[in-house]
């Protein structure tokens, strides 16, 4: 009969070999998401999500100077993380992220312009920061500086024009994405392979969505509570593959990415649709 003790080692060997597996999972698959244990993530998840939500009760500044230094550090993140592999300059990606974000404090219109004028911005600088050099340095140049800054500050900027267009709307949208994640990880932490967790945020999400479709915040409906509920379950494990496809590598090394990928999708489409 195996001791209290034995019985513990042979659950430290278990979970390693499991840890193991999905460490060479992550680095095998391209867009894989992996789920990082090594830093107090529940923590700094609570921490975003009693932020946003008291920020967005109050007003899209203060949204803004929640998500604009966010967007800042995913920026940076992403572009260093090509740097190993392209030419980059990672600080103006974060600084590209950060303006691109702080635009959708002048609406919809305004973070339109903020897209525009980032492509123009992005490739006059390329030319620039990667001077005699061959046209494919510089195109490579100018791919990671939007891929890094482009798809963040968009979703940062969502969530702030969200936020200045109604409450309601903005609240449901982390509500729906927060319950997703919170799923995700508790359960795709401990998996093995790659569906679970997503499947248990997508549970989580249909939760929420049902207790929408009652609240019917503004300016939803029932049915519109459920139709918003379900393109978000599309949306975000989606934009958490999309995250990865911006990323050099899927495991490679961006929280600030991580924080905002399931809004990589989510938070444009409802700013298009509502």
């Amino acid at each position: 009969m195996a001791t209290p003790s034995t019985r513990r080692q042979r659950k430290k060997q278990v979970g390693a070999r499991r840890n193991q597996d999905r460490e060479q999972r992550w680095k095998s698959d391209r867009y894989a998401v992996p789920y990082r244990m090594d830093r107090p993530t529940i923590g700094l998840s609570v921490g975003w999500f009693v932020s946003i939500v008291v920020a967005m009760s109050i007003s899209g500044w203060l949204v803004a100077a929640v998500v604009v230094p966010v967007a800042a550090i995913a920026g940076l993140q992403t572009g260093h993380a090509w740097s190993r592999y392209v030419p980059s300059d990672r600080r103006v990606s974060a600084l590209f992220a950060a303006v691109l974000a702080l635009s959708g404090l002048a609406g919809t219109f305004g973070l339109g312009l903020g897209v525009v004028v980032l492509a123009f911005a992005g490739l006059a600088y390329s030319h620039l920061g990667v001077l005699h050099k061959s046209d494919q340095d510089v195109t490579r140049f100018a791919g990671v500086l939007v891929r890094s800054s482009l798809p963040v500050g968009l979703a940062a900027g969502s969530l702030i024009v969200l936020t200045g267009r109604g409450v309601g709307a903005a609240i449901a949208l982390f509500l729906l994405v927060s319950g997703y994640e919170v799923g995700d990880y508790l359960v795709g932490s401990g998996s093995a392979n790659a569906v679970e967790g997503p499947i248990a945020g997508v549970a989580v999400l249909a939760v929420v969505g049902a207790g929408l479709a009652l609240a019917k915040p503004l300016p939803f409906d029932g049915p519109s509570a459920i139709s918003f509920s379900i393109l978000t379950a599309a949306c975000c494990p989606l934009g958490q593959i999309f995250g990865s496809a911006i990323l050099p590598r899927g495991d490679a090394w961006a929280p600030g990415l991580r924080r905002l990928d399931s809004l990589l999708l989510a938070g444009p489409l409802w700013l298009l649709l509502l």
